[in-house]
């Protein structure tokens, strides 16, 4: 069983590496949406989003299946066959979506985009279906096995990657097409990688297929979740465009964006919590499967208050830096994106109860609620008060969401909440804000200092209330003010 100890480890190195990751989207986005403007960067968003959920239900389900059933599993023989049967699969699936996406850019670009000119760079961008399948099983290997560090590697080596070749392209006068090319050859570049690092540990091997029809049974229930999430998370877009036009979007999805940012909080936790949990749940300790949520939701929820209240008090200053003019009228939609990407982080914590026991029905019927009332409620605000509907549609969907699997998850396993130490949390991010609003900022630089100053002061208040435990303090001393940690600390 991996130690708690290695288990905070793994998700700190994930966390810097998720970093590393949003410091490069600060850095991208200013370059796309300084470079195509608003609206080639409203469309190049829809097809992000159209490629994501043709992409997750090619997926048909089988990386859920992958870290359920491989978590424990020591069996080489067995995994060779799990892994080659999955990626064939999601191969061929992959390969067929990108081949719809490809015949029916046309009406697409005609009545979802509301552009028929756009049907060029939706056909470009059909084969991103087939690279994100493909290369999502192939970095789920790494994760499903705990080799944290390649897996972390491979994600920074594409985030940056993406980064240098955009940015390479669009200075070569390519527009949006450069971006999709690039992003089309760094993805293909780090699956092939990949590959063939799966290969050099387990060897090449044709499938059988002997327990695909076990874990298509356990996946193919997910699938519709995959369009049902979809819906709550994206579909406001399509939305946006049918009521407003693709500059609405544009401006919408650079302030969802930054917004979207806090859940970079779960997803460290959420990568390696969920195998370990499998792993401990195979072997019946329920204790330390309670032990584990609970204090995962405790040290997301530290983080992630904070990171609302920052991004909240830095919202207008961070528009005005990272785009242009045109985008500045969002920055009412960051506050409300960030608290809903909160409701999500809680949400993703507490789905793991249904994946553990296996009963994924009452996942779908959450996703269902928050789905149908993500649309209801677009269809009414978009209309009247344009993209700030959107976004308060979104921050209801996941309350919804949150609340209910919270419920659900609560009858199989009972958690420490840490309410005090929340509230704590609470207290110090409101001394954060009033502190960070008043700095004047126009530039990078002092964007970077203001957010440097309002984590100190997030700190040091937690600290005067009594808010870290005497581990997390010698850890803070550590990574922050680069002092050695007591080597008594607990």
């Amino acid at each position: 069983m991996m130690s708690y100890q290695k288990f905070a480890r793994d998700v700190g190195f994930i966390g810097m590496v998720q970093i590393l990751t949003s410091l490069s989207t600060f850095f991208l986005l200013p370059i796309i949406t300084k470079t195509l403007g608003a609206y080639d960067y409203g469309l190049w968003a829809q097809i992000n989003i159209t490629v994501s959920l043709i992409s997750s239900l090619a997926l048909m389900g089988l990386s859920m299946s992958f870290v359920r059933f491989l978590s424990s599993e020591t069996d080489k023989k067995k995994i060779r066959e799990a892994v080659y049967s999955i990626l064939f699969f999601v191969t061929v699936s992959g390969f067929l979506a990108s081949s719809v996406l490809y015949v029916f850019a046309e009406p697409l670009a005609t009545f979802g985009f509301k552009d028929p000119q756009a049907a060029y760079f939706i056909q470009a961008g059909s084969l991103l279906i087939l690279m994100n399948a493909v290369e999502s099983i192939s970095l789920f290997y790494f994760r499903v096995f705990r080799q944290i560090d390649k897996f972390s590697y491979f994600t920074l080596f594409e985030t940056f990657g993406k980064l240098l070749f955009i940015l390479i392209l669009l200075k070569m006068g390519y527009g949006l097409l450069g971006v999709i090319a690039a992003t089309l050859m760094v993805q293909g570049l780090i699956f092939l990688i990949t590959l063939i690092t799966i290969i050099l540990q387990i060897g090449l091997f044709i499938p059988r297929f002997t327990y695909i029809r076990e874990y298509l049974q356990f996946s193919l229930p997910l699938t519709p979740n995959a369009l049902i999430r979809w819906v709550t998370e994206s579909s406001d877009r399509y939305m946006v465009t049918y009521f407003l036009g693709l500059s609405s979007v544009g401006v919408y999805t650079a302030a969802c964006s930054i917004g979207n940012l806090i859940q970079l909080f779960v997803s460290p936790l959420q990568l390696i919590l969920f195998p370990e949990l499998s792993k401990l749940f195979d072997e019946d300790k329920m204790d330390e499967v309670r032990i584990y949520m609970s204090h995962s939701l405790r040290y997301f929820l530290i983080i992630a208050i904070p990171a609302v209240f920052g991004l909240s008090s830095l919202a207008k200053p961070l528009l005005g830096v990272l785009t242009t003019q045109d985008f500045i009228s969002g920055w009412l939609v960051i506050p409300i994106i960030a608290f809903a990407g909160l409701m999500a982080g809680i949400f993703q914590i507490f789905v793991n109860t249904m994946f553990l026991i296996k009963e994924t029905k009452p996942a779908t019927y959450i996703n269902i609620i928050a789905a149908v009332s993500n649309v209801l409620i677009n269809l009414i605000l978009i209309p009247s008060v344009g993209i700030i509907g959107a976004a308060i549609s979104t921050l209801v969907s996941y309350f919804f969401m949150a609340t209910f699997c919270v419920h659900i998850s609560l009858k199989h396993f009972k958690l420490d909440f840490y309410y005090l130490d929340i509230a704590k949390s609470i207290l110090s991010s409101m001394a954060m804000y009033f502190f960070v609003s008043s700095f004047a900022i126009s530039g990078i630089l002092e964007l970077f200092e203001a957010a440097a100053a309002g984590t100190l002061i997030y700190v040091v208040v937690m600290f005067l209330v009594g808010g870290f435990t005497d581990h997390e303090m010698s850890l803070i001393k550590r990574y922050l003010f680069r002092s050695e940690a007591s080597p008594n600390s607990k």
